[in-house]
C-alpha cells in the first residue's frame, strides 16, 4: 500500500506565534537603562539544537546554555518588536555591556 504524501502533523510555520514569555520559560522584566528601556528574560537551556550569536562578544551561544534574551521597548519601536528584535546574550555579556 503506498504512503500518503501528506503529513499528519501540522506545519509548524503555519501555526500562530506563541507569546514570548511562554516560549522562553522565564520571567520577563523591564529595565530602564541609559541606552533605553529593555525587556529582559532569563532562559534555561534547552535541547532545540539552535545556536545564536551573542551581540556582546560575537561568539556562538548554544540554546543548551542558560542565557538572557533582551529587546528594546522604546516608544518609537513599541512592544510589538519583541519577536523580531530580540537578541540572545550570554548572561555575563548582558551584565557587562555598558563597559564595552
Amino acid at each position: 500500500m503506498p504512503r500518503s504524501s501528506s503529513s499528519r502533523r501540522s506545519n509548524k510555520w503555519a501555526r500562530d506565534t506563541r507569546e514570548l514569555s511562554f516560549s522562553l520559560n522565564g520571567l520577563r522584566r523591564t529595565h530602564d537603562e541609559p541606552d533605553g528601556r529593555w525587556i529582559v528574560q532569563s532562559v534555561r537551556g534547552n535541547s532545540s539544537g539552535k545556536s545564536y550569536i551573542c551581540p556582546g562578544c560575537n561568539q556562538v551561544l548554544p540554546a543548551s546554555t542558560a542565557h538572557v534574551v533582551a529587546w528594546r521597548s522604546d516608544e518609537e519601536f513599541g512592544i510589538g518588536v519583541g519577536l523580531d528584535g530580540r537578541r540572545h546574550w550570554h548572561a555575563a555579556c548582558w551584565r557587562s555591556r555598558h563597559r564595552r
